[in-house]
C-alpha cells in the first residue's frame, strides 16, 4: 500500500483528538517517533532481528508499516484480544507514551490511569507504552489483529537493560515516509 505522510493539519486534529479523549497530552519533539518505535521493539520483541523490524514494522519510504506487525507476525508473545484488555484494565500507572502509528504522531500523558480498552479503542493504530518500557497495550482497529498487550516481564530482557543509546539509528537504516 503506497502511502503519503500526514500533513500538519492532519496531525494537529489527530492530536486534538488526543487531547479530548485523554485530557492532558504533550507532544513529545526531543527525538524522532522512530528512534521511540525501536526502543519499543528492543523492550517488547528483543529478539526480533531488526531486518524483520525493517521490514514489518518501520515505516519506509513506499509503505506504512505497524510496529504492532510485531505481534501480528508472532515474532514475540503477547496476550491478545480479552486477555489483553484485561491486562490492560485500568491503564498505566504513572507517564505513558501515546503512538499513533499510522500518523508517526508521539505523545505523552502524565498518567496512564486515564487509558483503558474503551477510550482507546476509539483510534486504529494506538499504541501506548509506559514511559520506562514496562508495558505496552496497542489497538489496531482491525477486527483480525489484537488488541495486544505485554509486560516486558514476558521477555528474557528487562527493560532497564535496554540503553536508549544503542537504538540510536542513522537516517538512512530507516527511510522516511515521503509525500
Amino acid at each position: 500500500m503506497f502511502v503519503k505522510k500526514a500533513t500538519a493539519q492532519e496531525l494537529e486534529a489527530c492530536f486534538e483528538k488526543l487531547r479530548e479523549a485523554f485530557g492532558e497530552v504533550e507532544k513529545v519533539e526531543d527525538a524522532p517517533a522512530k528512534q521511540y518505535m525501536i526502543k519499543w521493539l528492543s523492550a517488547f520483541a528483543p529478539d526480533m532481528t531488526f531486518a524483520d523490524a525493517k521490514s514489518f514494522c518501520l515505516p519506509r519510504i513506499m509503505y506504512r508499516n505497524y510496529i504492532w506487525h510485531a505481534f501480528s507476525f508472532e515474532k514475540t508473545d503477547s496476550f491478545v484480544d480479552d486477555d489483553a484488555r484485561e491486562a490492560f484494565k485500568g491503564g498505566f500507572e504513572g507517564r505513558c507514551y501515546v503512538l499513533l502509528n499510522g500518523e508517526n504522531l508521539l505523545c505523552a500523558v502524565p498518567d496512564g490511569k486515564v487509558f483503558d480498552p474503551e477510550n482507546v479503542s476509539a483510534f486504529s493504530n494506538i499504541v501506548i507504552f509506559k514511559e520506562d518500557f514496562s508495558e505496552t497495550y496497542v489497538h489496531t482497529g482491525s477486527a483480525e489483529f489484537g488488541p495486544y498487550y505485554k509486560s516486558a516481564d514476558m521477555n528474557d530482557t528487562a527493560p532497564e537493560d535496554i540503553d536508549p543509546d544503542d537504538y540510536v539509528v542513522e537516517e538512512e537504516e530507516i527511510e522516511e515516509t515521503e509525500e
